[in-house]
């Protein structure tokens, strides 16, 4: 076996590194697809504009804030200044929260008083100084103080510090790390910044192209906000790769239809937070127009490559495409082009995709602009050209050739055509692609027949479309049977226009053009099958019509029997009581030893209670449900039992004496 020597090992090691480092830092980051257009603008300022004479602080906040990210000058600054200080003055009950918007706000207006409202400094000075505070008061505390150019003690900070580690070995959630991230950031202190990476593990990654955290946009927008602003204030790299900053910015695009103030501002905040850092500012590459198509009167792709807030970016960027692939085979028709900066925008590029001579279809253009790149799809069109049309009528059993009459674009032929339903309809047609004249299908081509003009009894009008078909050497045919095709006319002759509809995505010019009139004769006995179609069609009108009562037959009830019958059958039943009552008198009964004592009674009143007892099922048998009756023999049974008893055991206890 061969074994390579220490210092080979060591050395192919450090080699394999150093080009796996190169490959990296060579790689090639992908773009956003999207930026904070105009119109993203526009929708995103009528949001904000109802906070901005509103009575809520916070809804005030927003607004403000909005506006400095959006760059737009406040029309009521003073109002604003003034609904401040009445908020101030009338407000016993200031929470840290609302202190903390009344002094962004504050400082963020810039016209009210110069010196800084005492009773806000107050407030947020007292939740520092509580020992009870929760970290999101001390948010409100810190931020607020820091705006107002006030500083803390020594003290405060330490047990702001103290109160924040305690508060994250209880409770790391989410909300606490960006709060821990912007209070760490205003005190200048390093707390915080080890846990930037667990807060960012947490975050949830969609399609492979978005990351964002659990809570949505206020709790990702805090995050992102805090993780750089603690990062520039201690002059390091957060630890993000721009793969995850290039995803998170995505997240923040989507949302760019938020409806509430809170969210515009917090959107707002994240993307300008995103858009300014230092370590890897998003670049969108994007078509400058999603619904160009490129033809040979507009041969142009334009690319726009800008921030995300839609801006220039900063340093010049050669912007190349690298290939352009047909989606419909993979051809890759050129490589390495080079794109035009516009003279009048510094966000757009131009290149003449027509140059390259592209067949129709659709194409995906890879673009790179400096260290990032993106692939945007595009339309190219062709102009379609009628070759030849030829038009005319044939047996339709096929023993004859067809006689056809050529017909030029666009005109219509000046003869009518007669046809019977002993004939078809026959059209051939070949389509040339304008540019490369070549042969072609589109997706669209029918054959339509209507009326050419209305009658009594067919006032609308009857359109009939067909689909033509073609051949492998791309030649269009259309044949229809007068006899077969009937009875998709109703069977009503008369003169019909012939058209002809040809339409595809990717065709400049697709159109309707009528190729001519024929008159269709259908066969006499069709009228038969129309009549009975008409009167289905009456049938079918009348199904909303109101209909006639049902009325329902029941069963009829069986003759009951004569009243002998009935008393005959009642005489039998009665008939062994009666027998009962018969023996007993002639066989005699013996009463003369009945005692009259109370064990005695009560054996004949349980006899009597047991009679009872079948009189109730009886009752049960004609009304009575099974619950009710058990509940009345619970109390019958036990009497009956108890009597019983009782009558036998004095029954036994006599014989025993004898």
């Amino acid at each position: 076996m061969f074994i390579l020597p220490t210092t080979s090992v060591i050395s192919l090691l450090i080699t394999t590194i150093s080009i796996t480092s190169c490959f990296s830092a060579t790689e090639i980051l992908q773009s956003t697809s999207s930026y904070l257009t105009k119109a993203d603008r526009i929708h995103l300022k009528k949001i904000l504009e109802p906070g901005l004479t509103s009575n809520d602080v916070t809804l005030v906040y927003h607004a403000v804030h909005g506006y400095t990210f959006l760059e737009e000058v406040l029309p009521n600054k003073q109002d604003i200044c003034d609904f401040l200080v009445k908020v101030i003055q009338d407000g016993n009950n200031i929470t840290t929260e609302k202190a903390f918007y009344i002094a962004s706000t504050w400082r963020t207006v810039g016209n009210c008083q110069s010196k800084s409202p005492s009773n806000i400094i107050k407030v947020l000075r007292t939740a520092i100084e509580k020992e009870t505070s929760s970290i999101m008061e001390l948010y409100y505390a810190v931020s607020g103080l820091t705006i107002l150019s006030e500083k803390l003690s020594r003290d405060n900070v330490d047990n702001v510090i103290k109160t924040i580690q305690n508060t994250l070995r209880k409770d790391d959630n989410l909300w606490n790390f960006a709060y821990t991230f912007h209070i760490a950031s205003d005190l200048g202190s390093t707390l915080g910044f080890d846990r930037i990476q667990d807060a960012i593990v947490q975050a949830d990654e969609i399609d492979g192209q978005y990351l964002q955290f659990e809570g949505g946009l206020s709790v990702t927008s805090s995050l992102v906000n805090g993780i750089f602003k603690l990062s520039n204030t201690l002059k390091k790299k957060p630890p993000l790769i721009p793969r995850q900053i290039v995803k998170l910015t995505n997240y923040f695009l989507t949302r760019r239809s938020v409806q509430t103030p809170r969210g515009v501002s917090n959107l707002l905040s994240a993307l300008t937070t995103l858009a300014n850092n230092d370590v890897e500012k998003p670049t969108c590459i994007t078509l400058a127009n999603e619904e160009i198509s490129i033809s040979t009167q507009q041969p142009l792709v334009t690319i726009k490559v800008c921030d995300i807030l839609g801006n220039p970016l900063s340093n010049s960027v050669k912007v190349v495409a690298n290939s352009a692939t047909r989606v419909d085979d993979d051809i890759v028709i050129f490589n390495k082009q080079s794109l035009q900066a516009s003279p009048t925008d510094k966000t757009l590029f131009v290149m003449n995709f027509m140059e390259m001579k592209p067949e129709r279809g659709f194409y995906k253009i890879s673009v790179t602009a400096g260290a990032v790149t993106n692939t945007v799809t595009v339309k190219v069109l062709c102009e379609v050209v009628v070759d030849h049309m030829e038009i005319g009528t044939a047996d339709a059993d096929q023993t004859t050739q067809p006689k056809l009459t050529r017909v030029l674009f666009p005109e219509k032929l000046s003869q009518k055509i007669e046809a019977d339903s002993q004939q078809k309809l026959v059209m051939r047609f070949l389509l040339r692609d304008g540019a490369n004249k070549k042969p072609m299908r589109t997706h669209q081509a029918f054959v339509r027949l209507s009326s050419a003009s209305t009658s009594n009894d067919d006032k609308k009008g009857h359109e009939i479309l067909f689909v033509a078909e073609t051949d492998t050497s791309h030649l269009y045919k259309f044949d229809m049977p007068i006899g077969t095709a009937a009875a998709n006319f109703d069977y009503q002759s008369g003169d019909y226009n012939v058209e002809l509809i040809i339409g595809d995505a990717v065709l400049s010019n697709p159109f309707q053009w009528t190729v001519a009139t024929i008159n269709l004769k259908f066969s006499e006995s069709s009228s038969i099958g129309r009549a009975d179609k008409n009167a289905l069609y009456e049938d079918e009108s009348n199904i909303y019509t109101t209909k006639p009562e049902i009325k329902h037959m029941f069963r009829q009830p069986e003759k009951r029997p004569p009243a002998f019958v009935s008393n005959l059958f009642t005489g039998l039943c009665l008939a062994p009581i009666l027998l009962l009552f018969i023996l007993w008198a002639k066989l005699g009964v013996n009463i003369s030893n009945f005692p009259f004592s109370i064990s005695a009674v009560t054996f004949h009143l349980g006899l009597g209670i047991l009679s009872s007892i079948f009189t109730l099922f009886g009752i049960f048998w004609l009304k009575l449900n099974m619950f009710v009756t058990l509940r009345y023999l619970f109390g019958l049974g036990i009497v009956t039992f108890l009597a019983g008893n009782k009558m036998l055991s004095r029954i036994a206890h006599k014989h025993k004496s004898r």
